[in-house]
């Protein structure tokens, strides 16, 4: 069984891999994050890791449960162990204010009006999978708990965020970077309505005060040091 293993002294992340395109997997991560006696788990997975996902995270807690489902974004990749989780701890779902219809399914991404070519290319064969699950807290930037502070992050999708452990100096940023194959990028353009947003979003990152960005793709499993992230938003 896969398990979660130790980032930071309040962060730990399991890594479940999402085989996208072949021979290539993408590493998709789930965070559990402590905060005194609560935790908080943040995203959830692709649907065909939702056994796994709520499984380690049983595993791990023991006798407690998460206090909430914290979502960086909505995508297929993200929510997937959502419905799993909710029936089986009847946790809450949080999420960014402008995210909440893709969580509830009053809105699809794939009809998200964008002049990103790349975007409008894949919208019909752009996976249509909402969740239709109640969110129980829109959050908004600034908005803290469970020792995290959200940062809005948007561009690949309307509404994701960072979420920024301070304590630890360290940023859980979603898709907002992705460290793959020995090299940072941008998220994945066929999947990102605003590809100009998304790279004012990771500038916006990189002046933050921190040691470790923790994003949710990320071969490397560590991490990326900020003085990383600091020398790919300058080139």
């Amino acid at each position: 069984m896969p398990d979660f293993r130790p980032i930071t002294p309040h962060i730990w992340r399991l890594t479940l891999n999402w085989n996208l395109i072949p021979l290539l997997p993408i590493p998709v991560a789930v965070w559990l994050v402590k905060d005194g006696e609560e935790w908080t788990l943040i995203d959830a997975g692709i649907p065909e890791h939702a056994a796994a996902v709520a499984d380690a995270a049983a595993n791990f807690l023991k006798a407690a449960k998460p206090a909430r489902v914290a979502l960086t974004h909505a995508h297929y990749d993200h929510g997937g162990a959502l419905s799993e989780i909710v029936k089986r701890w009847n946790v809450p779902i949080w999420a960014h204010t402008a995210e909440v219809d893709f969580v509830t399914g009053a809105q699809e991404y794939r009809n998200i009006v964008s002049r990103n070519f790349a975007f409008n290319l894949m919208k019909p064969v752009m996976v249509a999978r909402v969740w239709r699950l109640p969110v129980a807290r829109a959050l908004q930037e600034g908005d803290t708990f469970g020792g995290l502070e959200v940062i809005g992050v948007p561009g690949h999708t309307p509404g994701m965020i960072a979420l920024h452990h301070r304590a630890d100096r360290a940023i859980i940023c979603g898709d907002a970077v992705m460290n793959l194959y020995g090299r940072l990028t941008e998220p994945f353009a066929a999947a990102t309505p605003d590809p100009a947003e998304a790279r004012r979003s990771i500038k916006k990152l990189a002046t933050l005060d921190f040691d470790v960005l923790l994003p949710s793709h990320d071969l490397s499993e560590r991490g990326v040091p900020a003085e990383a992230v600091r020398r790919f938003v300058a080139d």
